[in-house]
């Protein structure tokens, strides 16, 4: 089990334990080990033991702009509510892997989505869903332009 607020740390560790780091992901390893880590390493607190809501997987891609031009941004995020119930004051936590590359008509042809997946004994669906994407499918041709990790407070 791990502090939801330390996610960032504690996939890079998962990832250093498989020889992986942020600079040498690509879309099929990175993806593979964004949902081993979200499978076998479960967040601690008592919102997490009560709804299964509360840690939860999104696939997403879209074209944006960020500041340094226009990128096709493919994108697994783990989205961590660490509040009980509406009443407390506690932040949502995200740990994104983004994959970034230049958009190309092919990319571009894939427009924007997104999948939210379902309680862990679901995630085998998700995962072949996101494999089996045309967004997957068409990303894994192409040359990654740059792979990120990110936590941050929604």
């Amino acid at each position: 089990m791990f502090d939801p607020r330390n996610a960032r740390q504690e996939f890079e560790s998962f990832l250093t334990a498989r020889n992986l780091n942020e600079r040498n992901l690509n879309l099929a390893n990175g993806c593979e080990a964004f949902f081993d880590f979200y499978r076998d390493l479960r967040p601690h607190g008592r919102v997490f033991e009560r709804h299964w809501e509360a840690d939860r997987l999104l696939f997403q891609w879209n074209i944006y702009d960020w500041g340094a031009g226009n990128n096709f941004y493919f994108n697994l995020t783990r989205n961590l509510i660490l509040a009980d119930d509406a009443a407390e004051d506690e932040p949502t936590w995200q740990l994104r892997l983004t994959f970034e590359f230049e958009p190309n008509n092919g990319l571009r042809a894939l427009g924007r989505g997104d999948k939210w997946a379902g309680p862990l004994s679901e995630l085998p669906d998700f995962r072949a869903h996101v494999y089996r994407s045309p967004v997957f499918t068409t990303c894994t041709n192409r040359q990654i332009h740059r792979t990120t990790v990110l936590q941050f407070e929604a």
